[in-house]
């Protein structure tokens, strides 16, 4: 029941605006695709020359401060063929179970970029506790495509900035990572964008035990009339592991109009390498740009982790601010309230995020 409610919920959200709801809230406001700004065709990681020095400075932040402390000659290049990148994420958190608050370095990633020839760079990222990226990408193929060769993050669904949401750490991307060693092919025409990789599909490791084991796609289109944007695209992954098969499918979108934002996902997870579970995994996100460099936002996670049993399933409720007073800072406040069935643990917490970004 809890199934079908989710679905009834997902499509009404599709038919109330025509096409659909998201890609990742920047780049449906600005009906740009994921490699407008970022260096990896897929998006997140390090920014390129547009992400970092233009929006990053003249459309994010507060205009009325960050014109007064951006240094207008400041660049992430370090030359015509070397850049560098970073995000710096700082968190502190209140949970209402057992009255504990704390500090956690969320995130810290060190990003480098070496151009050897017009259309082939080797790209490195490094995490502060875990995860490390390092693939050549030459774009050599028709209809804007690309061939990407390394040990990376396979693509599925959107990469949210936020590692908490359930549809990134409760599918197979705990802290937003999952790097894997393989190959992606893919075209982005007009404004469709298309992808496949082939990859050993082992965690944490490098090695495929014998046989290649994951594969995954990646679909979306972006489409914009007068002033409404939308985003739809979809998602599979397919990994054949020695102790079963784990199978995802998903589907997401998004419609920016005006100062209003709204993205969601929906994923299956068919889990047969575990316990033989199926699983209902969504998000749906509200975003509305009160003034330049302030978002109001609000999120919505809902998770069952058996779709064949009513209870067992969490919902999480998140209200707060998204604030980027200048260039390169992030401040981000958020209330959330997490709802348990059949028993509320009454575990709410408050966060904030403090973000330095290049």
């Amino acid at each position: 029941m809890q199934t079908l409610k989710c679905f009834i919920f997902f499509f009404l959200y599709l038919g109330a605006i025509s096409l659909s709801p998201a890609l990742p809230r920047f780049a449906i406001r600005m009906n740009a695709k994921c490699q407008n700004c970022h260096i990896d065709p897929n998006g997140g990681g390090m920014r390129n020359y547009y992400g970092a020095a233009m929006y990053a400075k003249t459309t994010l932040p507060l205009r009325i401060w960050s014109d007064d402390s951006t240094l207008s000659d400041f660049t992430t290049q370090l030359n015509n063929f070397v850049s560098f990148g970073t995000d710096l994420g700082t968190l502190f958190y209140y949970q209402q179970t057992n009255d504990y608050s704390s500090f956690y370095q969320m995130q810290g990633n060190i990003y480098l970029s070496v151009r050897l020839a017009s259309k082939l760079l080797v790209y490195f990222n490094k995490g502060l506790y875990h995860g490390f990226e390092a693939f050549g990408l030459a774009s050599v193929l028709p209809a804007n495509g690309y061939i990407k060769v390394g040990r990376f993050t396979p693509a599925y669904g959107t990469k949210i900035d936020d590692h908490t949401v359930f549809v990134r750490d409760r599918t197979d991307f705990q802290n937003n990572r999952r790097e894997d060693t393989g190959i992606e092919v893919g075209i982005s025409p007009s404004i469709f964008t298309w992808n496949v990789g082939v990859f050993n599909g082992v965690k944490e490791n490098d090695f495929s035990s014998g046989k290649v084991q994951l594969i995954s796609t990646r679909v979306d289109a972006k489409i914009q009339a007068e002033d409404v944007r939308f985003s739809l695209g979809g998602s599979a992954w397919y990994n054949n592991a020695s102790a079963g098969t784990f199978r995802m499918f998903g589907g997401f979108g998004g419609v920016s109009y005006a100062g209003l934002t709204l993205s969601t996902e929906i994923d299956l997870k068919n889990d047969k390498a575990g316990y033989g579970t199926n699983e209902l995994i969504s998000y749906l996100e509200l975003n509305y740009l009160l003034i330049d460099g302030l978002d109001l936002k609000f999120m919505y996670d809902f998770h069952d982790p058996d779709t064949k049993f009513k209870s067992g399933s969490q919902s999480r409720y998140s209200l707060g601010l998204e604030f980027f007073p200048i260039n390169g800072l992030e401040i981000r406040p958020m209330y959330r309230i997490l709802k348990e069935v059949p028993v509320d643990d009454r575990n709410n917490e408050f966060d904030c995020l403090i973000h330095f970004y290049l």
